[in-house]
């Protein structure tokens, strides 16, 4: 399991005394940089993406009041939350500041166990919103049948995963003679497979003891799970397991004891073919190989065609490595 990344601070102050204080309060639970004007500060703003910003008001060249203003016109930086440290400490100072969009305000001197809980409260509500976007912006996408993320989700979910070099992997499932299964057997049983092979995925990744998972339904009978990197072969091994020891129970007890059935091919020809089994393909994201998402999308196609290629429940690795 990864180590949770610790949230950013931006201080921006024009007093190398009120930065260094306020560093020593909060470098130990945060992670903290600084800007002495607000020039500097709205660049670093864009680039690093603070979690938090604490502003002081009065600046040269440019206040407080205008930094702000201009962190909430911009499409990046709109949604970081401002707090004022400022001794300017009249009502209708504070009341300004709110009114532009900060959502806090503290005056200076300043009290270190007021500005460590207001800091800590301040993160927990951004955090909180975050992961309502999240399961907002999920919902919208989730597939109608099983609940889970769709297409979208996957999508950033593996960006995500690019961009900060996480050390994951993704292995994208797809099952062998549904569509045989389908005609036979009727679209409302194989429903009751899709949602069977979600819950498989679920029982794998349970197994393995990982805390922080994700499973996609790209549609039909095609799944994604993301996850540690090192627990590839393990959840891929577990879900192939489970899968082959209770697909058996959809289908009749001669189907089942002969261990295939006879169905209509894609020709109109009545053919025999096997019971489903499950094919899956994995990428290792921490190898750094690729770089973009439709990169990855396309090498999973690729091995997934090789994978059920293979007879019966299998999966293979994409084994390239890229450079550091």
């Amino acid at each position: 399991m990864q180590e949770k990344e610790l949230q950013k601070i931006l201080i921006v102050d024009d007093v190398t005394e009120n930065i260094k204080i306020l560093i020593e309060l909060l470098k130990n639970d945060y992670v903290t940089f600084f800007a002495k004007n607000g020039k500097t500060a709205l660049e670093i703003a864009k680039t690093k993406k603070p979690d938090l910003i604490l502003l002081d008001i009065i600046m040269p060249e440019m206040d407080g009041y205008e930094v702000c203003q201009k962190l909430k016109s911009n499409e990046t930086t709109h949604d970081i939350p401002v707090i004022f440290i400022s001794a300017m400490n009249e009502v209708g100072d504070e009341t300004k500041g709110l009114e532009i969009g900060a959502v806090d305000y503290i005056i200076k001197p300043i009290s270190p166990p007021i500005v460590k809980a207001r800091v800590k409260n301040h993160l927990k509500l951004r955090s909180a919103m975050q992961e309502l976007k999240r399961l907002y912006s999920m919902a919208l996408d989730s597939n109608p049948m099983t609940g889970l993320p769709g297409n979208n989700s996957i999508a950033r979910r593996i960006e995500k995963a690019l961009n900060e070099m996480e050390n994951l992997g993704v292995i994208y499932s797809d099952l062998d003679n549904f569509k045989a299964f389908n005609d036979k057997y009727g679209f409302a049983l194989g429903d009751k497979v899709i949602l069977f092979t979600a819950k498989v995925l679920e029982k794998a990744i349970s197994s393995a003891n990982i805390s922080d998972p994700f499973i996609g339904h790209i549609g039909g009978d095609d799944f994604v799970v993301i996850v540690p990197s090192d627990k590839i072969e393990t959840v891929s091994s577990e879900i192939a397991r489970i899968f082959d020891e209770g697909v058996i129970q959809f289908y009749t007890p001669e189907d089942a004891c002969s261990k295939y059935i006879c169905s209509i091919n894609r020709q109109g020809e009545k053919e025999t073919f096997p019971l489903m089994s499950i094919s899956m393909a994995g990428v290792d994201l921490s190898h750094n190989y690729y770089k973009q998402y439709i990169q990855v999308n396309d090498a999973l196609a690729m091995i997934k065609k090789k994978s059920k290629a293979v007879p019966g429940s299998s999966f293979i690795m994409d084994r390239r490595v890229g450079n550091n």
